[in-house]
């Protein structure tokens, strides 16, 4: 992978090749999955391709959906990174269904308005929805640490209320407020991993980016393996 960050190049191997798709079998599965930098700068040992077989064996979308949507993730990176490199580790991609959504902390709104552009450039992506806030200076500042807890907290209280497969639930925390990202299999997954959300202590909002795949995209029901 060659890209720019701060002004310079970085190169990477394999592991880091934003271009390259992974082959396992008879699946394509482009990389991208590797950990919470995401970035193509942690070391190749990260790289944890079973990560996204798992998430492909569980995810409600058709596994060519699944596929299109990670190659989406990945050239929405690309264009993020293009157009404000400074925000790479503080605004996460996702892309859904074929729908974009980016989540994090922009310096201001310009920013944003920079970064929505170069998304909304991104041949194939349906739409692109945001929760990219400024971020607070001073004693304002956020806590990474206590954002990271609050994180923890939401993915755990998901899995216990909804039984819904926490591999198909992303859930991003930004300053307080609670961002619910991915795919799932209904609008009662929807509706609980919500209230699950809502209802954890110290969490302050809750926005709700799920998704449930059209009927003609969606992977045949298998009753508990949701």
């Amino acid at each position: 992978m060659a890209g720019l960050w701060g002004g310079s190049r970085v190169t990477g191997g394999f592991g880091c090749d934003l271009d390259h798709p992974l082959f396992f079998g008879a699946s394509i599965l482009s990389w991208g999955e590797a950990g919470e930098v995401d970035l193509c700068l942690a070391s190749e040992s990260v790289f944890r391709p079973y990560r996204l077989l798992l998430q492909a064996a569980r995810s409600p979308e058709q596994p060519l959906v699944f596929v299109q949507d990670k190659r989406l993730k990945t050239n929405l990176r690309k264009a993020l990174l293009l157009a404000e490199p400074e925000t790479a580790l503080s605004v996460k991609p996702y892309v859904a269904g074929g729908h974009g959504y980016l989540v994090g902390w922009v310096k201001d709104d310009a920013q944003r308005s920079a970064l929505e552009a170069a998304a909304r450039g991104v041949p194939g992506l349906l739409s692109i929805a945001v929760y990219l806030p400024p971020k607070p200076t001073g004693e304002d500042a956020p806590s990474a640490t206590a954002d990271l807890t609050l994180k923890a907290k939401v993915v755990a209280a998901i899995g216990i209320a909804s039984g819904a497969e926490r591999t198909n639930i992303a859930v991003e925390v930004v300053g307080g407020h609670a961002v619910l990202l991915g795919a799932v299999h209904s609008a009662a997954d929807i509706q609980a991993a919500v209230k699950a959300a809502t209802e954890t202590q110290g969490i302050s909002g809750v926005t709700n980016f799920l998704h449930v795949p059209l009927a003609a995209d969606a992977r045949p029901s298998r009753g508990l393996l949701r």
